[in-house]
């Protein structure tokens, strides 16, 4: 797909990530193009006011709307708020300390609660019990049911949210399914208010949320499905290798290896032995590439910001573990590997992952020619909602006959 507005591809990105969520009204087509073309092709700054000053104008207009007893204007233009306030701060964290991080994502957080009051269904705020803290998470639940009811589990990967999810969570509820997004370390409200780091063995995390599901009332014990985005596609089937109470495992898209897929973003794929070899050469090298491709620069500056670490090398050295070798043939449960033909993010990584697979499985490609075939089928949500959450259906009902 051609670039939105921006020459830049991280900036036409983002925008089209954007322009995606229109279909679940977290945005307007003509607020979004309206905003990119005052940003400044390439300038970070730019961006974020642009970003922040439309955010701001629909975070007042909701409150009026509030005041006025205007409730579903004001819950459809609080999201589109808070996911203006998300995009605002996307390219700040090469500086940890900058204010604007705090102040804008707490603005997203506060847009967002005002949704999960306002929706209907009313979306319920819940702690996950997790090494003596708690993880947060968004439960939404199928109203009109009194038998025990499936439940959808997702995760967000590298640079999500769990409230970016609202659409996918809105359209498992039209399926049947009560649905539970969470973040785990090293996103969101995790990472930025409680300061948890990403970790490369995430059964540790997802293993509490099971748990935690399995304490819910008007759950199916046998219909818990897993599902990850993006990197979540290596974090839940990593999950899945060790965690057997699931009824099936997405992973859209699909990764074998995070560090294999950033090495397309590298000049010398010899940066990952000399992380440890040579650190400071690792790190004036980034420095010096970073300057001409704004897609390393912001994945290396956002990689130090979830994993906690203070330079490129140490990045690189978190992200080896995060492999599916020799893992991907503990998957006991039916799995659903999804790719992008022109995924630019993770290219090359579903296949690996499907293949390593010995459980029950299935790979699901989305084209260019049906307009899906951007990273995570951006610009393509409700084609994909639709066809992944069908495999979802098929699965449970072959789980339900005993198949």
């Amino acid at each position: 797909m051609k670039n939105v507005i921006f020459k830049n591809d991280s900036f036409a990105f983002e925008t089209l990530r954007l322009l995606s969520e229109t279909a679940y009204g977290m945005a307007d087509i003509a607020e979004v193009l309206t905003t990119a073309e005052k940003i400044t092709e390439g300038d970070d700054d730019s961006w974020c006011r642009e970003w922040t000053g439309t955010a701001k104008r629909l975070h007042a207009a909701a409150d009026d709307y509030g005041k006025n007893g205007h409730r579903v204007s004001a819950k459809k233009t609080y999201l589109r708020a808070y996911n203006y306030y998300r995009s605002a701060e996307f390219y700040l964290h090469g500086n940890p300390n900058d204010p604007r991080i705090t102040e804008l994502t707490e603005a997203s957080f506060a847009c967002f609660a005002k949704v999960m009051e306002l929706n209907d269904p009313a979306i319920e705020a819940v702690k996950i019990p997790y090494e003596g803290t708690t993880l947060p998470g968004h439960y939404y639940k199928c109203q009109k049911t009194l038998k025990p009811s499936p439940v959808l589990i997702v995760m967000t990967g590298f640079d999500g949210t769990k409230e970016e999810l609202y659409g996918m969570a809105m359209a498992a509820l039209e399926h049947g399914l009560n649905c539970l997004v969470f973040e785990g370390p090293g996103q969101g409200e995790a990472l930025h208010r409680q300061h948890l780091y990403f970790r490369y063995d995430y059964e540790a995390v997802v293993t509490p949320v099971v748990d935690f599901v399995l304490s819910l009332d008007g759950v199916d014990p046998g219909k818990i499905v897993l599902m990850g985005v993006s990197l979540g596609g290596y974090l839940a089937p990593r999950a899945a290798a060790y965690e057997h109470r699931l009824a099936a495992c997405v992973a859209n898209g699909g990764v074998y290896s995070f560090a294999d897929a950033l090495k397309n973003l590298l000049p010398d794929s010899r940066f990952f032995d000399m992380a440890s070899t040579d650190p400071d050469q690792v790190n004036q090298n980034f420095a010096k590439t970073a300057k001409n491709n704004p897609t390393l620069k912001w994945g290396c500056e956002h990689g130090m910001f979830v994993f906690g670490v203070d330079t490129p090398a140490q990045f690189l050295l978190k992200i080896k573990d995060f492999s599916m070798e020799g893992v991907a043939e503990k998957i006991q449960c039916p799995t659903l590997i999804v790719d992008s033909e022109e995924d630019k993010m993770m290219p090359g990584q579903a296949k690996p992952l499907y293949d390593a697979l010995t459980c029950e499985k299935s790979f699901m490609l989305f084209t260019s020619d049906e307009g899906a075939g951007e990273h995570g089928q951006c610009g393509a949500k409700l084609l994909a909602n639709e066809r992944i959450l069908s495999w979802i259906d098929e699965r449970l009902l072959n789980s339900a006959s005993g198949k």
